[in-house]
């Protein structure tokens, strides 16, 4: 039920799904096949505005990583990121003026699609500096898995960024170094001649260029473009940020207590939507909630305003919130607060 991280909303384009799955399928491996170890929906991938969750997306990498043995994936991806694969950003950024500005609409827009990094940009001693750090720790059941997601996230991000670079401006990127906190690969040696220079072992993650790079224009500098794309990433930001939010909110609207009898369920809320069940369900499980578990929320809330603001007795209380036997209510209630109906009202009452 707890989802402190997000990591169940879907916030993640499929356009990055797409892309790992064209590189796996040049390494001979069905993308149908990946899909479903991934748990991931194959009607997703025709979908132009579709994302998936960041469990999801650690899941396909997970089996991708496994199933190409780990060779490299992460640089393969990164060098092979296409702008395009950004949606409205990344047309965007091919029509900025300046690589300055492309950076600074990057850094804008960075949330939009990456919500588990922060990027910071700044300057020190002539160099430019873009620095990344995760706004969580890599969720995985094992601290290898964990280790491996966590390196080929941040070598798709990073490598990922300094080829966008190159697709912008005419320039010698040789200068631009990575600096990264994990001990080198195995398959580093691999990829030299694709890659800029890589230190590893350092104590931050981040890339470092001269700064005078920064004045470079790019190669469809179009201004008029530029700011028509740039409405295209506000209207998107903002889409974004109220869409994963309206089917939850819209469910929970419906779902008002009958005294005795309980809450309305699924088919008779997808009714009152004037939508089908299959429709609904899989609207949920595309933003990342489940009617289970939305029900589990707002039974949790009433329970608590019950328990707090009321002289009804615990028994009472289940019988009243459609809890045929009052056993199953105190089960429900510790595990949705870690104690039972009666330690929460007499700890809330002191």
């Amino acid at each position: 039920m707890k989802d402190p991280y997000g990591l169940s909303k879907t916030s993640i384009p499929i356009s990055y799904a797409h892309l790992l799955l064209e590189i796996m399928a040049e390494k001979g491996f069905s993308a149908a096949e990946i899909l479903s170890q991934s748990k991931i929906p194959s009607i997703l991938l025709h979908q132009l505005d579709a994302r998936i969750t960041p469990i999801q997306w650690s899941k396909l990498a997970w089996v991708s990583l496994n199933l190409s043995k780990d060779s490299g994936l992460g640089y393969e991806y990164g060098l092979k990121l296409r702008l395009t694969a950004h949606g409205s950003m990344g047309f965007a950024l091919m029509s900025s003026p300046t690589l300055k500005q492309a950076i600074e609409l990057a850094s804008q827009f960075f949330n939009m699609r990456l919500k588990d990094y922060r990027i910071n940009c700044y300057e020190e001693n002539h160099l430019s500096i873009i620095e990344f750090q995760q706004t969580h720790p890599v969720i995985s059941q094992y601290p290898e898995q964990g280790e491996k997601l966590r390196r080929f996230f941040y070598e798709c991000l990073m490598i990922g960024i300094v080829q966008t670079a190159q697709t912008l401006a005419e320039h010698d990127f040789s200068e631009v170094e990575l600096h990264v906190d994990w001990p080198e690969p195995p398959y580093h040696q691999n990829f030299l001649h694709q890659l800029p220079i890589i230190t590893f072992n350092t104590e931050q993650n981040h890339i470092r260029y001269p700064s005078t790079i920064l004045n470079l224009p790019t190669k469809m500098a179009d201004s008029m473009a530029y700011q028509q794309a740039l409405a295209q990433c506000e209207a998107e930001q903002l889409r974004f940020s109220e869409t994963i939010q309206y089917i939850g909110l819209k469910v929970k609207t419906e779902l008002k207590l009958i005294p005795q009898k309980g809450y309305p369920s699924l088919d008779t809320v997808a009714e009152r939507l004037h939508t089908s069940n299959r429709t609904l369900r899989r609207k949920l499980d595309e933003a990342g909630y489940s009617y289970l578990r939305i029900l589990d929320e707002v039974r949790y809330e009433e329970a608590k305003s019950l328990l707090l603001n009321s002289n009804m007795e615990i028994q009472e209380i289940a019988i009243y919130l459609g809890y045929l036997q009052p056993a199953n209510f105190a089960r429900a209630f510790k595990k949705w607060c870690g104690v039972s109906p009666k330690e929460f009202r007499e700890k809330n009452e002191k």
